[in-house]
C-alpha cells in the first residue's frame, strides 16, 4: 500500500514536471505585454498596401481629424512562467482586425523582427495589406490573442486595396468612385480626417498597381 502510493506521488511529480517543461519557453497570450507607447489614448488609424508602400506605424493619423500620429506597437513576449522568450520568429507574431476587414498579405502583418534577448519585438515598419476596419487590433501569437499590456488597440486600418484581394486595379477604382461621391465611409478616407476629398483620389491614384510580393 505504501509502495503504491510513492509510486502515485512519484508518476504526479512527473506529469507535473512535463507540463511546466512542455510550457516553459512558449509564449503565454496573459504573460506577454503589448503597448502603443506615443498613441496617448487616441483612436488611431493606419493607410496600408498589398506592397508594404503605405505608412509606417510612426504616420499614423488620428481617427477623425487626421492629425499625424505614433502607432508603433511594442511588445515583450513571455511565456506561463514569467519568463522572457528570446528568439521567437516574427512569422509567429502577427496583427489581426477583430472584424477581419484588414486583410494581410501571406507575412505581411507580422512583426518586424525576431523577439531580442529581451523577449522584445515591434510593429513599426508599413503592412503589406489591403482592406479597411475600424474595430480594433489585435496582436496574434501563435494564433492566440494577447490580452497582457494595453492589447488589444484603437488602431483602424484601410487601403486603396478596397476590395482587400491583394491588388489595388480598377475593381478597386470603381469602389473608390462609387464610395466618393456617395454616403461617408471610411474605407475611402485614406487620410483619417472624417472627409473624402482631392487628397484621397490622389492618394488613391498612387496605390493603383500596388500588389501582395
Amino acid at each position: 500500500m505504501v509502495l503504491r502510493k510513492i509510486t502515485g506521488l512519484f508518476v504526479c511529480a512527473l506529469v507535473i514536471g512535463s507540463v511546466a517543461f512542455a510550457t516553459a519557453g512558449i509564449p503565454d497570450p496573459g504573460e506577454s505585454t503589448a503597448t502603443m507607447p506615443n498613441a496617448g489614448g487616441a483612436s488611431l488609424a493606419l493607410f496600408n498596401l498589398p506592397n508594404g508602400g503605405g505608412n509606417g506605424f510612426d504616420s499614423a493619423q488620428v481617427v477623425g481629424d487626421g492629425a499625424a500620429a505614433d502607432a508603433t506597437i511594442e511588445m515583450i513576449v513571455r511565456d506561463a512562467f514569467g519568463d522572457i522568450v528570446a528568439n521567437f520568429p516574427a512569422e509567429d507574431m502577427w496583427l489581426a482586425s477583430t472584424n477581419s476587414g484588414m486583410v494581410p498579405c501571406i507575412g505581411g502583418s507580422a512583426a518586424d523582427q525576431n523577439t531580442d534577448v529581451d523577449g522584445f519585438t515591434t510593429w513599426a515598419t508599413a503592412l503589406a495589406a489591403g482592406g479597411s476596419d475600424v474595430g480594433t487590433c489585435e496582436i496574434m501569437i501563435n494564433g492566440e490573442a494577447v490580452f497582457g499590456g494595453d492589447a488589444p488597440f484603437a488602431l483602424a486600418f484601410n487601403s486603396a486595396d478596397i476590395s482587400g484581394d491583394g491588388v489595388v486595379n480598377l475593381v478597386d477604382v470603381g469602389l473608390f468612385s462609387g464610395i466618393l461621391f456617395g454616403d461617408y465611409d471610411f474605407a475611402a478616407d485614406f487620410f483619417a480626417d472624417g472627409v473624402m476629398n482631392l487628397a484621397d483620389v490622389g492618394r488613391m491614384a498612387l496605390g493603383i498597381g500596388a500588389a501582395c510580393p
